[in-house]
């Protein structure tokens, strides 16, 4: 019993560990939101923090600020829904599919 135990805490600790590294690795890790066509291009890591965001100058040449605005906004919703999907992709590689509470 002692030693079943001592075993399921070893492997506790090794998927704490699997599960720092893969939120170590999210932060290098890019996905590209895209609208307007790809006229607005908004990068972000897997931790959804915006790393860059393009705009085709065509865009801007209208100056029509409302439409800029959400097109900002799809493209950051679609970074955003990648960057979800790419965490959910690498935490479930280390977890077999299963999230433990406040792990995802």
């Amino acid at each position: 019993m002692a030693n079943e135990m001592s075993r399921m805490l070893k492997e506790a600790q090794k998927l704490e560990k699997r599960m720092t590294e893969v939120r170590e690795e999210l932060a290098a890790k890019r996905v590209e939101g895209t609208a307007g066509g790809g006229a607005v291009r908004v990068t972000m890591n897997g931790h959804h923090e915006v790393i860059s965001i393009k705009i085709a100058p065509e865009v801007l040449e209208g100056s029509d600020a409302e439409m800029l605005e959400d097109v900002l906004l799809s493209a950051m919703g679609d970074a955003k829904h990648k960057s979800d999907e790419l965490a959910a992709t690498e935490l479930a590689k280390v977890t077999g599919g299963l999230m433990p509470p406040g792990l995802g």
